[in-house]
């Protein structure tokens, strides 16, 4: 998931092959079809094109996005902000609260056997995403979108300053938001997804270095996403080129080595969305998951 676009892997129905593409997010404000639909829409009209699968009945999708900002209500009509007094809006997602847990439980290691501490980007408030639509200087396309997202929400939104340096990173959100709305009129369910987790679960010893080390970081993703392939006798992970498409990947081959073998849990909360989180059948019964509440 990024500003611009997306990477997609594809599993066909059997597992069998795994193919990927990639969708351009910049341009849905400006597309023919986006006057009549709207940017997010567009986004829609682009996903189905470039994965038709995603139209077909029980196509799920795994996204590699928070599903809304951390202080408004998914569970309400439109962007309502959470009740009062629950404690979500402001100290982080229970969601994050619940994986954070379970990763413990887990006892995953580093490969020098120190803990694995499971880092998340904190999901920021409205005020954030409002004021990255606000700012001349925000891309067209992500600004389009937050306004559909938001809509009449934005008036009510403080008037914060635009969000700038190191903040901006997660102002990718915005298009993860707008890829759930798209996915829901096209009719593919649709879970949050974390691939570094994925990574860390199914590595099996092989060291992870960060993505900062380059090729290195690219190779490792890659061994570790052929041998799921492998074990799913999947073709088509050999055409892992980038960090994105092995981001992609991982999602897709390690849900469907749990369907197969193991166990997906859910980790879900109304008011944010809900998380798929695929383990081996040893992790699934040493955190004793199958469908886990947040709450």
């Amino acid at each position: 998931m990024g500003e611009d676009f997306l990477d997609l892997a594809i599993l066909d129905a059997a597992a069998k092959q795994i193919r990927l593409a990639r969708v351009a997010i910049a341009g849905v404000d400006q597309a023919g079809d986006a006057r009549d639909c709207g940017a997010i829409g567009e986004l829609g009209r682009r996903l189905l094109a470039a994965a038709p699968e995603l139209g077909a009945s029980g196509a799920i999708a795994l996204i590699d996005s928070p599903r809304w900002p951390r202080d408004l209500d998914l569970s309400a009509r439109g962007a309502v902000a959470t009740p009062l007094g629950c404690g979500r809006a402001c100290a982080g997602r229970a969601i994050d609260a619940c994986l954070r847990a379970i990763v413990i439980e887990l006892g995953l290691r580093k490969r020098d056997g120190s803990p694995f501490r499971l880092a998340m980007f904190p999901t920021p408030k409205l005020e954030f995403f409002a004021g990255c639509v606000r700012d001349p200087r925000c891309k067209p396309h992500l600004a389009a979108l937050g306004r559909e997202l938001f809509s009449a929400a934005l008036v009510d939104a403080p008037a914060g300053p635009a969000p700038a340096g190191g903040r901006l990173f997660t102002r990718f959100m915005i298009a993860g938001f707008a890829a759930y709305r798209a996915l829901e009129t096209a009719g593919a369910g649709s879970f949050e997804a974390y691939p570094d987790l994925a990574f860390r679960l199914w590595a099996r010893g092989e060291e992870i270095p960060p993505k900062g080390a380059g090729t290195t970081a690219l190779d490792a993703r890659r061994r570790i996403n052929e041998r799921l392939a492998d074990q799913i006798a999947c073709a088509g992970a050999g055409n892992i080129w980038t960090l994105d498409q092995a981001d992609a990947a991982v999602l897709a081959l390690s849900a469907a080595a749990a369907v197969r073998s193991g166990a997906i849990g859910v980790v879900e909360e109304p008011r944010e969305g809900r998380f798929a989180l695929a383990l081996d059948r040893d992790q699934a019964a040493q955190a004793g998951v199958e469908a886990r509440a947040a709450r």
